[in-house]
């Protein structure tokens, strides 16, 4: 159908909330990642290891982070979370010099009233763990981190 999202690729992931965040960040050994992208901004809250499939979303047009969590309700799915997120980035580091992937399942607010993301974005010798704005209108290369609900 036209205007409808192709089924993601999926990927099999394990999260280890043993870890602190800056652990697993680290564990994804990034060229650069943004110093906002941590505990304080970032709580989570998970238990041991465990097994989560990501399915990459992507929707081939531009789109805001509404009209993507809209979308994703409407198939069963929920945004994946940074953890969930940095477990991909680790397990799979290439698949993010192929296009953006976003998480929004994890949203910060900075004290200003912006609201911010996390991204795995490179550019062939380099992967970067960027900080972006949920409001962003993101374009169609973007995948989005998805995980059945």
């Amino acid at each position: 159908l036209a205007g409808m999202a192709k089924a993601g690729e999926t990927y099999k992931v394990t999260v280890d909330y043993t870890q602190t965040l800056k652990q697993m960040i680290a564990k994804g050994k990034y060229n650069y990642a943004n110093s906002d992208i941590n505990q304080s901004n970032f709580p989570f809250i998970g238990n041991g290891k465990q097994e989560v499939v990501i399915e990459l979303v992507h929707f081939g047009r531009d789109m805001g982070s509404e009209a993507v969590l809209k979308e994703f309700e409407s198939r069963g799915l929920r945004a994946a979370t940074l953890p969930e997120l940095l477990a991909f980035g680790a397990t799979y580091p290439n698949k993010q010099y192929e296009f953006p992937i976003i998480t929004l399942g994890s949203v910060w607010q900075h004290r200003s009233g912006y609201r911010y993301v996390s991204d795995l974005g490179g550019d062939g010798s380099e992967r970067r763990l960027y900080l972006c704005w949920y409001d962003y209108r993101w374009d169609g290369r973007c995948r989005f981190a998805a995980v059945r609900k």
